[in-house]
């Protein structure tokens, strides 16, 4: 299995070879091709690999990969097990649970940081995003929903200027979103992209108050839907 297509937009040397001007360093990409690969499921939790499978999946060097799977390791998506290769972290309630209760505190004062702070541009782009979320989940689109995600995610925290609530926060990001794709949350596509764009236009609005109301409502809604997936298992 190659992982090679999941960050469309990469642009890149030959490991070794320096990377092109704005485009990621080769560590950061084999790092968003694991991350994704692992919070999708399409590394599936509790599987080993080697690796020499993960660098030909991945599609760079050595080097890269190592890099990639220590910062994993820190986040607690992978477990690196000395001569036998990379264990995929499991999924359970008590972690998911737990990391929305610390998710939503650190989502507050981020949302509240950038409703201060974005820049015009920012609010703009903070919005297109959560929009372009909203077609996404209308096309059934799941993948390219969490990709979105992820990058709203990212937009919101270089707004806020909050380097460290975002290294906080960043790992419990995912790992809620690999829950949803566990529990296959399909159907809650739609209602939470409605809670993303309202989320997106409190920020643009520069409200303070309004950014981080609408962030608790959305942590509400993402507690709400685990709790009743959990409950129906």
């Amino acid at each position: 299995m190659s992982l090679r297509p999941a960050v469309a937009a990469d642009s890149y040397e030959e490991d070794g070879a320096a990377p092109q001007q704005g485009a990621p360093s080769l560590t950061e990409i084999a790092y968003r091709r694991l991350e994704e690969a692992i919070v999708t499921l399409s590394l599936r939790p509790g599987a080993v690999l080697t690796e020499a499978q993960m660098i030909d999946m991945v599609g760079v060097g050595r080097t890269p990969v190592r890099e990639a799977l220590i910062r994993l390791a820190q986040q607690g998506l992978v477990e690196v097990l000395p001569r036998k290769g990379v264990a995929i972290a499991g999924i359970n309630a008590i972690d998911i649970m737990a990391a929305l209760d610390a998710r939503e505190v650190l989502e507050r004062l981020i949302a509240g940081d950038a409703a201060r702070r974005a820049s015009p541009g920012e609010r703009i782009a903070i919005v297109e995003i959560a929009r372009a979320m909203r077609a996404a989940a209308q096309d059934g689109d799941a993948n390219a929903y969490m990709r979105l995600d992820k990058e709203l995610d990212a937009m919101v925290a270089a707004a806020a200027r909050s380097p460290y609530a975002t290294r906080a926060v960043e790992p419990l990001q995912a790992l809620i979103r690999r829950a949803w794709y566990h529990f296959e949350r399909q159907d809650d596509l739609l209602p939470a992209a409605s809670h993303h764009v309202a989320f997106a236009q409190a920020v643009a609005t520069a409200d303070p108050a309004a950014a981080m109301a609408a962030s608790d409502a959305l942590m509400l809604h993402l507690r709400s839907g685990l709790l009743a997936t959990l409950e129906r298992e």
